[in-house]
């Protein structure tokens, strides 16, 4: 039995239908650019490592530290941060906070996302971040 017109309509509305209601409920992804990566001249094995981020509405990063210190400063939105053990810590435009090494923590925004600088003292040679259960 050929397909009629009707069905033919009603196939192609619920096929785009379907191929983009699994990107309406998915955020951007996170943007983060390096603006600098350099050895510190006389410190042997550190580098430092600034860069932009753009954390989308509803962002939930994994869970992961860094191989060195890490500042924070909140141009625009706002981030929830989290450390294992700790109290959140909400942390709005014009906020800055530091991460000590090795500690476990992500971040998280709400409606409106973020825009941060990220500046860390690293252990050159080392990945940015490692990923935690």
């Amino acid at each position: 039995m050929p397909f009629s017109i009707a069905r033919i309509l009603v196939l192609v509305v619920l096929s785009c239908l379907d191929s983009t209601s699994g990107n309406a409920t998915e955020p951007p992804p996170v943007q983060a650019d390096n603006l600098l990566r350099e050895s510190i001249a006389g410190v042997k094995g550190k580098e430092i490592i600034v860069s932009r981020v753009s954390l989308p509405p509803h962002t939930n990063l994994p869970w992961h530290w860094h191989p060195g210190e890490e500042f924070f400063y909140v141009i625009e939105g706002s981030v929830t941060l989290k450390r294992r053990g700790e109290p959140d810590l909400l942390t709005g435009t014009g906020d800055a906070q530091n991460i000590a090494a090795r500690i476990i923590h992500t971040g998280s925004t709400g409606e409106q996302g973020a825009e941060l600088v990220i500046f860390r003292v690293h252990a050159a040679g080392e990945p940015e971040r490692y990923l935690v259960d």
